[in-house]
């Protein structure tokens, strides 16, 4: 049984941990007939339309992305909205009509895994390679050399109690920068 490159582009995407949404899909109470859709989770916010071009006709697809971009303006969302073209790559007006209105990743037939991952890249999430050696990687080692600055050392051991201690002690350090020096009350130009 051959797989269709719609079903090909919903297989990465869930894996990257979209959602698939109810086909056809319903945007301010209207209803688009896509190949696919899917929605980012997370700090992804991406909509995603699947338009499948070797069984819709050029038109058709442009139609859908289109109504779908303006149901999104009439319900003020601020969701992007990605379209992922399977078949033929569209060309001329109907490239141009997609494009107004989103961001375009064209697949093709999807036949290859790799380049079908690479095709999506931009909606997955990045994996790091491995490092070649341990002494390129600043969590391996025992001793970290930094710089000779206050700001190096406040920073590294604010990493060790998280994200949010590390933004605060750069707001901190930032802020320090901004507050008036007591020693010069401004009335002196330099």
């Amino acid at each position: 049984m051959t797989v269709l490159p719609a079903e090909k582009v919903a297989d990465v995407l869930l894996e990257a941990g979209y959602r698939r949404l109810d086909l056809p899909l319903q945007v301010a109470g209207l209803k688009f007939d896509v190949a696919g859709a899917f929605v980012g989770v997370g700090h992804v916010a991406d909509l995603v339309v699947v338009g499948d071009m070797g069984t819709d006709t050029e038109r058709k697809v442009a139609q859908q992305i289109e109504g779908i971009a303006r149901a999104l303006d009439l319900m003020r969302s601020r969701r992007p909205l990605t379209s992922v073209i399977v078949g033929p790559r569209p060309v001329g007006k109907v490239l141009d009509a997609i494009a107004q209105v989103s961001r375009i990743l064209a697949v093709g037939e999807a036949d290859d895994p790799a380049g079908l991952r690479d095709g999506l890249a931009i909606l997955l999430p990045l994996k790091l390679p491995a490092p070649r050696s341990p002494d390129r990687d600043l969590g391996a080692g025992e001793h970290l050399v930094l710089p000779d600055v206050a700001i190096a050392s406040a920073l590294f051991e604010a990493s060790a109690l998280g994200e949010d201690a590390v933004r605060t002690c750069l707001h901190d350090a930032l802020n320090a920068i901004f507050e008036p020096d007591p020693e010069n009350d401004g009335s002196m130009i330099e």
